[in-house]
Formats: C-alpha cells, sequence, structure tokens
C-alpha cells in the first residue's frame, strides 16, 4: 500500500548482486542445502567475486532481501537465482537456546529453527546457505528514541515518527483507513508502518 525504500538491486556480473538501499553485497545463487556449522564454514571459506569477506548475515540483513509482493521465493529472482531451498540461514541464533537459528523462508517469513531440521542433519526440510558482504547491520538494532511531548515518538536512525498511543483493535482495513484520516500532533501525513 505504500512504497517506502523499495528493494533495489543491481547485478554486479560476478556472482554478486547489490543492494542499493542497505549497501550489503550478496551471492546471487545460494550454496546449497546444508547444516548450519557448514554454512558457517562455507560462509569463511567462499572467494566468490574475488572477496574473501563473506559472512552469513544476520537475521536482520537476510529479512531485508525478502519481497513480500512476491511468494516462493519471497526474493526477486530477476537478481537472485532460483533455488531448491525453503529456507536460508542466518548468523543468528535464538536467545537462550543456541540450538535454534533464525531463518528466512521461502514464503517471506523469518523465524527461529532447530539446527537438526535440514536434510544434511537428517531433517526433512532444505536449509540452504547465501553469505553476504559488507558492514554489518546489527542483529538487535538499537535505536535512539525522543519523545516529542505530543503524543509521538521519534526514533532518531529512521526518523520515521510513531505515534505512542495503541488504537483499539480493529481489522487491517480498518487499521489502514484510520491511519490514512488521522490528524494527529500537527500532522497529516500518517501511515501503517511495512513489514520490515
Amino acid at each position: 500500500d505504500y512504497s517506502v525504500n523499495p528493494p533495489s538491486f543491481a547485478d554486479n556480473g560476478d556472482g554478486t548482486v547489490k543492494d542499493s538501499v542497505t549497501g550489503l553485497v550478496w551471492q546471487k545463487a545460494d550454496g546449497g542445502e546444508m547444516t548450519w556449522s557448514n554454512a558457517l564454514v562455507y560462509a569463511q571459506t567462499n572467494r566468490l567475486g574475488g572477496q574473501s569477506d563473506w559472512r552469513l548475515p544476520t537475521s536482520h540483513e537476510a529479512f531485508s532481501i525478502l519481497n513480500h509482493g512476491r511468494l516462493n521465493p519471497a526474493l526477486d529472482t530477476t537478481y537472485f537465482t532460483l533455488s531448491a531451498a525453503q529456507y536460508w540461514w542466518t548468523a543468528d541464533t535464538q536467545v537462550g537456546d543456541a540450538s535454534q537459528v533464525w531463518a528466512i523462508n521461502a514464503g517471506g517469513g523469518i523465524g527461529a529453527h532447530r539446527q537438526t531440521e535440514t536434510l544434511s542433519a537428517g531433517g526433512t526440510n532444505r536449509y540452504h546457505v547465501r553469505c553476504v558482504r559488507g558492514v554489518a547491520m546489527s542483529d538487535r538494532p538499537v535505536h535512539h528514541f525522543t519523545n516529542n511531548l505530543d503524543g509521538t515518538t521519534t526514533d532518531l536512525d529512521t526518523g520515521l515518527t510513531w505515534q505512542q498511543a495503541e488504537y483499539l483493535a480493529v481489522n487491517w482495513e480498518s487499521a489502514l483507513q484510520y491511519a490514512e484520516g488521522l490528524s494527529f500532533a500537527g500532522k497529516t501525513d500518517w501511515r501503517l508502518p511495512n513489514i520490515k
């Protein structure tokens, strides 16, 4: 419903894709199905495009390349090579349970999963690896907020201003209408946030 920082990719012609929004460079074709421990080693030894600083993405980085206007895979296959992957590993384990690793899925979601779910570990799902390089986005973003003392809070990192109080539970269509019609704190350009 809103186009805010839409995905923008460029094929580098060397098996890599640059994300113009984040500046990260991604492996175009994933490295195939493997255990999470093998995915970590794969990333450390990857030399794609003549570069040696490949790594597994953080969960936020991996989620950032998903295109929620597409399904199975929720990736832009103009830039990312189609594979049989159901999931892609990230570098992040679940807080309090290191046996579970965050993974994005072909349907556009993200969640923590047992390492044993992948075929290579005796499971029934296909977990693949797709490496990234560039300055890491934190897996736990630190936000700097300011209270505007008018019922709103501004996130100084993103520049977004948020309504502090929740609105009564409504369905999605009503929520869209509420946000579109909202005149609050001297502003009329309110909207629902996107998934990212």
